[in-house]
């Protein structure tokens, strides 16, 4: 996975709006701690009290950085307790309780007290922090991209600034040989041993540094006439103090920080008192260099008389004026007086209040810390691993473009491979070429490159065919025409098909007629595939790419936010209802439908999955769990996951993966569907009773 691809997954978003966020009480933090130590360095030299300016901002700038990687790498075992347990554990405890009330298994009256039980609550502390983070999530990308805008807008400055400073040095015109040996004397005098150009310009109203690998001293006319000799030695030995100091460089970090980190003004104050200071060193630098303060401050004063009413000297330039002109005269004169200054008791008594502030909001907004765990989870071990293996279904699924497929078929390979997943892939032969040559064509090069990398292939019927609606006989045709494809492309590596998925999950209308299924499935060498994990993704996939055919990168865009958030869901039921009926977390296996949507979605849906401390597993390693060994009698017209089965067959409450609640656009899309689809069948037994009166 690439840095751009990194960036764009929602991981990274929330990385970096929980960074952005963090850094209110880290700013907060950082700059109070400077202004003590400023306070406490008050009778010290102006260079320390810069250089802890320059480290606080320097800190500053990086703690986005460390917050936002620590969040992205953050190992599985560090996960906060609440994100493994929140909502199932809830709904466990509810219906165990709802069990217990009703004294067998639960009907309408105990999902009722199941419901009230949840409701009672839903006011908990814990209850309103995930409520503060689901808001918050809701608002990760606009957050960043609201960050984004400021930070462009900044930027612009900055880049306008460096095109003044290009001007500026365009404007430099060379000045009398007796001044440029006075540069000389002071150069040699403060140890510059760098070359350091000193010319006139008309469009500079003070001396001012630009550039740092080849600097350039520029001085305005006024100044040269103006100045005494005595004076003009001062003023130029504060300029090259500059440059001895690299300060050029600093303010480009100044910079940097005041264009990221713009939101918070602690990094404002931080970086005003770094300029303020860095004027004071080389004022101490210009004085110790000429050896008369009374000489240096009437050269300030004299400067400031000859210059205009407004200077307009860029912020990437390093000017004489900076800081307070008569601050700087007083300190000069009367130093003790500038050791009396109150401005950073004021500075961090207002940090101290933010960072408060801060502290409040992030322990609003952060989970819970570990020492809720115990309450939270007792059956849960620091030292769990959770683990899930990937299946995918429905191939070649709906996407009808060559150029489309092969694309989103090697974005996905590529997010398998960064995650270090294999997977299976489930085919339904007879669509590979039901369209055209180029795509059929295509289709069964995707099938080349998956095996290539890995993966396996398996058996889905040639049409995707319904056991329960089928009957036997049809469905065993269907299993043999659906091997056609698959098994040449695995036996061209030396491989074998060996795995088998129910379309619609559905595993016959009788126990009879599931257990011959089953047997005839053994005797073609078939393990069938359990699915854990069953969940809408079909219908999100399918809104995707009718998005993506008519180009609505909107409609496109919300899709991919709402899936996640609900696929996470999924995973909580999942979870609970595994510890229900098996008593324990169990290997899970994920059914995805083939798609442009996970090809898309796989690098959030990892992420999600690693965050909630799993790890991937083929399904052969998953299925070795006893759990799966676990009797299997369901059978009905309904296709249902394994754990439903299992339940079902131990006389344990059914639970439908319809208690997880669809995005309202996808149950819009929903009601749209089933009317489409109704029609569709209409339709269809309308052509077929006409073509049977023709007969």
């Amino acid at each position: 996975m690439n840095w751009t691809d990194a960036f764009t997954t929602q991981a990274a978003l929330a990385a970096v709006a929980w960074a952005l966020l963090h850094f209110v009480w880290q700013g907060a933090l950082v700059a109070a701690l400077y202004a003590a130590f400023s306070q406490a360095a008050a009778g010290a030299g102006a260079n320390v009290r810069y250089a802890g300016a320059c480290l606080a901002l320097a800190v500053m700038l990086a703690c986005p950085f460390v917050t936002a990687g620590l969040l992205l790498g953050r190992p599985a075992e560090a996960t906060p307790a609440r994100e493994l347990v929140s909502a199932e554990r809830r709904r466990a405890e509810a219906y165990r309780s709802a069990r217990s009330l009703s004294g067998g298994p639960v009907g309408a009256g105990a999902s009722a007290a199941a419901g009230s039980v949840e409701q009672s609550s839903s006011s908990s502390p814990q209850e309103l922090r995930e409520w503060a983070e689901e808001r918050f999530a809701a608002l990760v990308p606009w957050l960043v991209f609201a960050w984004l805008a400021g930070v462009l807008a900044l930027a612009s400055r900055a880049v306008g600034g460096l095109l003044v400073v290009l001007r500026l040095r365009r404007s430099a015109r060379p000045v009398a040989e007796h001044v440029t040996e006075l540069l000389a004397r002071v150069s040699g005098r403060l140890r510059v041993s760098r070359t350091v150009r000193l010319c006139q310009s008309v469009l500079v109203e003070v001396p001012t540094v630009v550039g740092h690998l080849r600097p350039v001293i520029l001085i305005p006319a006024s100044a040269l006439t103006g100045l005494t000799p005595a004076q003009l030695e001062a003023v130029l030995a504060h300029e090259l103090a500059h440059v001895r100091r690299h300060d050029y460089v600093v303010n480009l970090l100044q910079t940097a920080a005041e264009t990221l980190l713009f939101y918070h003004p602690a990094v404002w104050w931080v970086s005003r008192r770094a300029r303020v200071e860095r004027e004071h060193a080389c004022d101490d630098a210009a004085v110790q260099a000429t050896g008369d303060v009374l000489l240096y401050a009437r050269a300030l004063a004299e400067l400031e008389q000859l210059r205009a009413a407004c200077a307009t000297t860029p912020a990437l330039a390093l000017a004489a004026d900076g800081g307070s002109l008569m601050h700087r005269i007083q300190r000069l004169v009367r130093p003790r007086a500038a050791a009396k200054t109150r401005t950073p008791l004021t500075a961090l008594a207002l940090l101290l209040v933010t960072l408060c502030a801060g502290a409040v909001a992030a322990r609003a907004l952060v989970p819970a810390d570990a020492s809720e765990a115990p309450a939270a989870a007792p059956t849960s071990a620091p030292a769990q691993r959770r683990e899930v293996a990937i299946t995918f279904v429905n191939y070649p699924g709906s996407i009808y473009s060559a150029q489309r497929l092969t694309n989103k078929t090697r974005k996905l390979l590529r997010s398998l491979k960064a995650n270090n997943a294999k997977a299976v892939a489930f085919v339904n032969d007879a669509r590979i070429g039901a369209d055209d040559p180029a795509l059929a064509e295509a289709r069964v090069q995707m099938l080349r490159e998956w095996l290539d990398e890995g993966h396996e292939l398996g058996n889905e019927t040639a049409h995707h065919t319904s056991l329960y609606d089928a009957g036997l006989a049809e469905f065993k045709e269907e299993v043999i025409k659906g091997e056609q494809t698959i098994a040449r492309l695995a036996a061209e590596r030396g491989q074998r098909v060996r795995y088998f998925s129910y379309p619609y999950l559905n595993t016959g209308a009788t126990l009879d007629v599931k257990r011959a299924a089953e047997e005839f499935l053994r005797g073609r060498g078939y393990e069938i595939h359990p699915v854990t994990i069953d969940n809408m993704d079909w219908l999100f996939s399918r809104a995707y790419i009718e998005a993506l055919r008519r180009e609505d990168e909107q409609a496109a865009a919300r899709i991919r936010a709402e899936y996640v958030p609900y696929m996470e869901r999924m995973f909580e039921f999942s979870e609970s209802y595994a510890r229900e009926v098996v008593g324990r977390d169990i290997p899970q296996v994920l059914m995805l439908t083939f798609g442009a949507l996970n090809a898309d979605a796989f690098d959030d849906l990892a992420a999600m999955m690693k965050r909630r401390g799993y790890t991937f597993v083929t399904m052969e390693q998953a299925t070795k769990d006893e759990a799966y060994s676990l009797p299997d009698n369901y059978t009905g017209e309904r296709g249902d996951s394994w754990l439903a089965r299992w339940a079902v067959t131990k006389g344990l409450l059914y639970r439908d993966t319809e208690e997880v609640s669809l995005p309202g656009s996808m149950k819009q899309y929903l009601v749209e569907f089933q009317k489409m689809r109704a029609e569709k069948i209409r339709a269809e037994k309308e052509k077929a009773k006409a073509d049977a009166k023709k007969q």
